[in-house]
This record gives C-alpha cells, sequence and structure tokens, in this order.
C-alpha cells in the first residue's frame, strides 16, 4: 500500500583497519546514516555498520573521508528496533579520567561517569577530535566559570565541564536532534546548571570565561571573529576538528589570540587559545 513502512533495509558493512572508526568525520554521523553509525569489533575485525538512506552517497563519503577501507558489504535485512542495536554493539569509552557510558551499561565504584544515550548526535566520544576536546579541557581550571559550548551535539563536552566544577554552561547546536539528545543526556545524569538551545551560533551573545568549540574550519573561518567576541577578556578559547593541513589557516583565523596548548592525535589538531 502506499506510504507504507518498508519491511526490509539495506545494511552496509565497512570493514577497516582496528582504530580507524576514531577518524570518521561528523558528516557520516549526521547526514550519511540518520539511524546511527555501528562499530562491531572481534577478533579478527572492526566493521562499521550503518543503514543509510543513499547507500552510494554513503560509500562515496566513507571513500572521500580518507579512511582506509578493507572490504564492504551490502545486506538487506528486515527492518530492525535500532535502539535495541544501540544496547547490543554500544561498548563504554575510556576517555582521559571520564567513561563515557550508556545507561544500560555497569558502573564501578571509583570511576567518573558520563551517561549519554548513544543516537545520532555526534558525540559519544569516539572521534579524536571529541577526545582532543577533552584531553585539553583536563588541563584547564574550570571551577566556577562560564562556559559557552558551541556545537554541543550530544552535550559531552557541557557534561565534563559541569563535572569539572563550571558554575553554568550554556549548550547551542542548530541541530534539532543534536539539542533533543542533549537535553536527554543532561537528564540522564541528573545535572543541573545546563542549558540547551537549539540555535545558530550568530544568533548567540554574550560573554563566558571559557568557550569549547569542537567544529570545523568551514565553521570557524565563518565565524571565527564572533567566537572571539564571546569571550572575557581573560578568557580561554579551547577548539578542536582541525586537520593538520588546516593548523595554519586556523591559527590565522584567531588572531590576535595565541595558541598556548596544542595537542595532535593521527590527523586532528586541538588548541587552547588566549588573548
Amino acid at each position: 500500500m502506499k506510504g507504507d513502512v518498508p519491511q526490509t533495509v539495506k545494511r552496509v558493512d565497512v570493514v577497516v583497519e582496528r582504530g580507524a572508526q576514531e577518524l570518521l568525520p561528523e558528516e557520516i554521523y549526521t547526514l550519511h546514516s540518520p539511524s546511527g553509525i555501528w562499530v562491531v569489533e572481534d577478533d579478527h575485525e572492526t566493521v562499521i555498520r550503518a543503514y543509510p538512506e543513499q547507500v552510494e552517497t554513503f560509500l562515496m563519503a566513507m571513500r572521500q573521508s580518507g579512511i582506509a577501507i578493507r572490504n564492504v558489504r551490502v545486506v538487506e535485512e528486515a527492518r530492525r528496533d535500532y535502539s535495541e542495536m544501540a544496547k547490543r554493539y554500544f561498548r563504554p569509552v575510556t576517555v582521559e579520567d571520564i567513561v563515557i557510558r550508556a545507561s544500560w551499561n555497569a558502573k564501578r565504584k571509583g570511576v567518573a561517569y558520563i551517561t549519554i544515550e548513544p543516537g545520532m548526535a555526534f558525540g559519544t566520544g569516539r572521534h579524536e577530535s571529541t577526545r582532543l576536546m577533552i584531553k585539553l579541557m583536563r588541563e584547564i581550571e574550570f571551577t566556577g566559570k562560564s562556559v559557552l559550548d558551541i556545537g554541543c551535539g550530544s552535550a559531552l563536552l557541557s557534561l565534563y565541564a559541569r563535572l569539572k566544577g563550571a558554575k553554568h554552561v550554556f549548550a547551542v547546536d542548530n541541530d534539532l536532534d543534536a539539542v533533543l539528545s542533549a537535553q536527554k543526556n543532561v537528564l540522564l545524569n541528573e545535572t543541573s546548571g545546563i542549558e540547551v538551545v537549539c540555535a545558530d551560533l550568530m544568533d548567540v551573545s554574550g560573554r563566558y570565561d571559557i568557550v569549547v568549540a569542537n567544529l570545523d574550519i568551514r565553521t570557524f573561518a565563518f565565524s571565527s571573529g564572533h567566537i572571539m567576541g564571546l569571550l572575557k577578556k581573560k578568557g580561554t578559547l579551547i577548539v578542536s576538528g582541525i586537520i593538520g593541513r588546516e593548523k595554519r589557516e586556523a591559527l590565522r583565523l584567531f588572531i590576535p589570540w595565541e595558541p598556548v596548548i596544542e595537542v595532535r592525535k593521527n590527523a586532528w589538531r586541538g588548541f587552547v587559545f588566549r588573548r
């Protein structure tokens, strides 16, 4: 019958080298696989599993990402409950001094956790730019500070800022799905002091002690002046989402702010800027 939901979907399994899944660009999560991305690992192979609406477009994006692909399998299977799949495939991720877990993962005493609901929003702690952000944030004093999280995604960085003692975090994203995910994660962690808003970056105003921005060079090129204007005179800017060949351009974009800390992981770079 016209309008019925198809009973089958195409599953795409992309076999990659172990660790390559950390290099997935944000667009793979947010544009090309609206039902989510799963990483399936065993002793023999690492598989990036997706259910894209357009298989060829998804595979083209995977190839353009620069990740070495060993094999591709496309399988037609019965439509499944994606939330149950998330429970099956998501594993806790350790990043610096925290463990990122789903609500169904067990806890251990003496471990600092951030709980998220794995889903469409970018920010499960797997991506290397997210890891760099947390590494940089770990080095900064957040106690009593006001924080702006630009492009908050799942609110992972906002939750970490509060965990480190930030007084108030204003989390903003222009993607409604991300905002809904962020709001749900704030509730899951029973955290106060985080305000999540769906808005365009250029509409954000105010002055903050710390701004965190895990974006991309195109967004920084368009909005770096506005971002710097959102910082207090003695504020701190923490950024990532920049790859090595973009470093020189990124440093120029934030003049007169200067990089005081730089970290790298494979192709990715992260910086702390101060005036």
